[in-house]
């Protein structure tokens, strides 16, 4: 342990974690935000509104459907070689995704060849962030001393709310634009900026040592022929099935605030574009509060109990937050999205470092990797598409809305009480309290 303790990089591994990450949401969010404002009438241009705006967010879902492909590549080969070069080989296939993206001509440009090569690219982007979110909470959580682990291990967490500072605030400098130029070129300058971006990130990561835990765990014979992935369906599936779950809030749940409200307010309430922007980039703004007080939180009580109080709390706030918003009342969706957005975060921040000690180390990167993406690909990516069936069947009504995030908040809520995870790693306040109370009354024996 002594040996492990000497090879960690706290401090530098958490900042490479959170810097790439940040850079992979912004990418990620750039493309969220282009699929709800722009990409129907770019890329799907249709006489129906409604069908144009579905496909596009069809290829929104498609990004998730690929995550899985690379939570198992990129979780292979980080589990059995290392975290830190899989890291970077994501990082880079997300920013050259991204770049070519914001280079791509129109639809009336090249026909149905833009959309196919938009998927295409889109189906990259899965893959990487497939592959990022596992390894980036690992590269920060195995160099965390053990009383560090719940703050540092969220640090690629922080990375979200950034980059979705970033993205809106990208969009909102080109969202004001004459329409014509806005659908013509004004879009595609959030992504070029990712290539500036990337370089950044690449030199922060390359410093980076690999993970001391995963180099003195490969040296046992015992772990040298396992496959990670045929090892987690064999031997974790329960592990596999119930993180999945976890999951579904911090990421379902954003998406349902942020790509589905930004679509659902803008298209049927008559909000403007602008003002949901500005919205989404105080929902960054309130995660960044939310995410330390969260990981404080389970730091004292333990991490268990955090995520079973948030998930309840966003259980019982999904029928007031939808009754808010279908007022059309921009004051009213604010005070819902962003209490929503508490709740939700602080859910998010915590799950990074209580999911890790679902699996062992050896498996650690595919099996958190594939609950992150698994639980995107089913859940995440299909949020907004069926919330705005929801409303072009059912019409501008809050109960099946609130319906879906129910489903959402619930399915979380029930994992958070169930996953199995090992007692290594952060301990609740009550478990030290208890620990030191039993060392002062062994210390009179002693002496």
């Amino acid at each position: 342990m002594n040996q492990i303790a000497a090879k960690r990089q706290p401090i530098r591994a958490a900042t490479g974690a959170f810097v790439g990450t940040m850079i992979e949401w912004y990418d990620f969010y750039i493309y969220g935000t282009a699929a709800a404002l722009v990409f129907g009438d770019v890329f799907f241009a249709s006489q129906d509104p409604v069908m144009g705006v579905l496909a596009s967010l069809g290829t929104f879902a498609i990004g998730f459907v690929a995550r899985p492909v690379g939570a198992l590549l990129f979780g292979h080969f980080g589990d059995k070689v290392g975290r830190k070069n899989s890291l970077i080989i994501t990082l880079l296939l997300m920013g050259a995704a991204t770049v070519l993206i914001g280079v791509l001509p129109s639809y009336h440009s090249i026909g149905m060849s833009a959309a196919v090569m938009l998927v295409l690219l889109r189906l990259v982007q899965g893959v990487a962030v497939g592959g990022e979110w596992g390894g980036a909470v690992l590269i920060a959580a195995e160099h965390a001393p053990p009383r560090w682990r719940t703050f540092l291990a969220s640090a690629p967490q922080y990375g979200s709310p950034i980059g979705l500072i970033l993205a809106t605030l990208a969009f909102r400098t080109v969202s004001d634009l004459p329409q014509e130029d806005f659908l013509s070129w004004g879009w595609r300058i959030p992504f070029l900026l990712s290539g500036i971006l990337i370089i950044f990130a690449f030199i922060i990561r390359a410093g980076i040592n690999e993970s001391p835990e995963l180099e003195e765990r490969l040296k046992e014979k015992t772990v040298q022929n396992v496959i990670p992935a045929k090892e987690i369906f064999l031997t974790k599936k329960k592990s596999l099935v119930l993180g999945m779950g976890l999951c579904l809030l911090g990421v379902a749940g954003f998406y349902f605030i942020t790509t589905l409200m930004m679509t659902f307010t803008t298209t049927s309430l008559g909000i403007n574009r602008s003002d949901m922007l500005e919205l989404v980039s105080w929902v960054g703004v309130i995660e960044l509060f939310a995410f330390p007080a969260g990981s404080y939180i389970a730091t004292r009580f333990g991490e268990r109990f955090l995520l079973i109080a948030m998930s309840g709390a966003a259980l019982l706030f999904a029928v007031p937050m939808m009754m808010l918003i279908i007022t059309g009342n921009l004051t009213n969706i604010y005070i819902a999205i962003l209490v929503a957005t508490v709740f939700l975060a602080a859910h998010y921040a915590v799950m990074a470092p209580f999911l890790t000690r679902a699996f062992p180390v050896h498996l650690r990167y595919t099996g958190i990797s594939l609950c992150s993406s698994l639980s995107g690909a089913i859940f995440s990516g299909l949020t907004p598409v069926i919330g705005v069936w929801l409303v072009h069947t059912y019409g501008v009504q809050w109960a099946p809305l609130a319906g879906l995030f129910i489903f959402i908040a619930g399915i979380s809520f029930l994992c958070s009480i169930f996953l199995p995870v090992e007692d290594s790693g952060s301990e609740s306040f009550a478990a030290r309290a208890a620990e030191r109370m039993q060392k002062i009354e062994t210390e009179p024996a002693k002496s």
